[in-house]
């Protein structure tokens, strides 16, 4: 069988515009892939063994529409038909001059085929990129150099030698919708070699089989590149710059969108913004201020929140060591609070628990929530491990030595605070402690 069509001259980098396309399958391998992240979406590639890994097969075809990652551009995504059944493609890599498919299901050599991209990913992914080159032309009429740049899911960015300023990101945006607006032919030329600036190229390409292309956007710009492109300006719809973001010492990240997703951030954007009139009962220009007074409130709530708690502790603490001294031990249950700051502050405000003061048991939150548990005192470290051991509270985890047991609790059962109390009021205090005494 002929060899495939080397990366650089594949199909979908000759005419971009491809959606289905026919040919054969040249080889197919095993390989196995790492897990997906417990972030990421669902993987479809089924599971192979106990470390994780997934069975992969990976089909080199003779030619593809199925655009292999690169130049800073994501793979395409897609099916291959066969006459038999259907494989998503997750996924396509480049190996030196060869275009790789993943696929869950191996798939025979010389099996002819028929291909079918993801327009939509496709398209995107040619609005994204061609914007680039066209943001990245005009920041060089201002001498900033791109440095790198980034293709994501949601917003791309280029980054830059220094942040610029907001004027300067008006004027770059005007300038690039300017051009869209002229409807400029953007076009592929594939030069002599001698002639392509091969700076740029991956260390793994072979320049003398490969193809090298220049991508042009008019006389405005002409840039080496792999990627699949739009054929005129017009298509990018619009640009537009948002943020920036420091990196690396003095270097800058500027976010864009361009083409749909423009359309879909202000979609996204003003979806969120009727939420928040609703939410705060004002309109748009007024949000800002809202959210200063509220601000402002809060700070003011905590700062009451604080000096009521001050009280609220050192009443608790007395009538702890009140309890303390009358029948040498004390129970607070709290299942408004969750952590162990108030806890904390408690024991603070109790003061040091001298040798046979007695025990003190603390615990907070309810539900599904979860909680934690405090033991301080005489035995505390054996009390603590009873109630965890004998699984008074089940989701109990903690340890400790000594004065002091602490624990969290992962949630709480129906019963249990209950259970606690009852487990305090059977609890016999001795100045020794041992396990037969709880």
């Amino acid at each position: 069988m002929a060899a495939s069509a080397v990366v650089g001259a594949l199909a979908c980098q000759v005419d971009s515009y491809l959606r289905n396309f026919e040919t054969t399958v040249v080889s197919c391998r095993q390989i196995k892939t790492a897990p997906p992240s417990k972030a990421g979406k669902k993987s479809k590639l089924p599971t192979t063994s106990s470390d994780g890994t997934q069975e992969c097969f990976e089909v080199e075809l003779k030619d593809t529409i199925l655009f292999p990652e690169g130049g800073g551009q994501p793979s395409d995504h897609g099916v291959i038909a066969t006459p038999d059944a259907e494989f998503p493609v997750l996924g396509i890599r480049r190996a030196l001059l060869t275009a790789l498919h993943q696929v869950p299901k191996p798939i025979e050599p010389n099996t002819p085929v028929k291909l079918e991209v993801d327009w939509r990913r496709r398209f995107d992914h040619m609005q994204q990129h061609s914007g680039q080159h066209l943001i990245s032309a005009i920041l060089d009429q201002i001498q900033v150099p791109t440095l790198a740049w980034s293709l994501g899911e949601k917003l791309s960015y280029v980054e830059l030698p220094r942040k610029l300023t907001d004027e300067e990101v008006l004027e770059v945006e005007d300038r690039c919708n300017d051009v869209i607006r002229q409807g400029i032919d953007i076009w592929v030329e594939v030069p002599d070699k001698d002639l392509v600036n091969k700076n740029k190229l991956p260390d793994d390409y072979d320049a003398e089989r490969g193809v090298l292309r220049v991508v042009h956007i008019g006389n405005l710009d002409a840039n080496p590149c792999c990627g699949t492109h739009l054929k005129n300006t017009r298509e990018m719809g619009s640009i537009a710059l948002l943020h920036q973001l420091p990196v690396r010492g003095s270097n800058s990240r500027l976010h864009f969108l361009i083409g749909d997703r423009v359309r879909e951030y202000a979609r996204e954007s003003n979806n969120l913004t009727r939420a928040l009139n609703s939410r705060l009962s004002c309109q748009t220009e007024e949000i800002e201020l809202k959210i200063s007074r509220l601000e402002s409130q809060l700070r003011d709530s905590l700062k009451r929140e604080k000096l009521w708690m001050a009280d609220v502790v050192k009443a608790e603490a007395a009538r702890v060591n009140e309890a303390l001294k009358l029948v040498k031990k004390s129970y607070v249950y709290r299942g408004d609070i969750v952590g162990l700051d108030y806890f904390n502050s408690l024991v603070a405000e109790m003061g040091k628990l001298e040798p046979s003061s007695g025990v003190v048991i603390l615990a907070s939150g309810a539900g599904k929530n979860g909680g934690a548990l405090l033991v301080i005192g005489d035995g505390a470290d054996i009390v603590g491990s009873k109630i965890r051991d004998d699984c008074i509270i089940k989701g109990l985890k903690g340890g400790g030595k000594g004065a002091k047991w602490q624990g969290k609790i992962t949630q709480w059962e129906k019963g249990e605070v209950e259970s606690l109390k009852a487990f305090f009021d059977r609890l016999e205090v001795e100045p020794t402690y041992n396990r037969d005494s709880v």
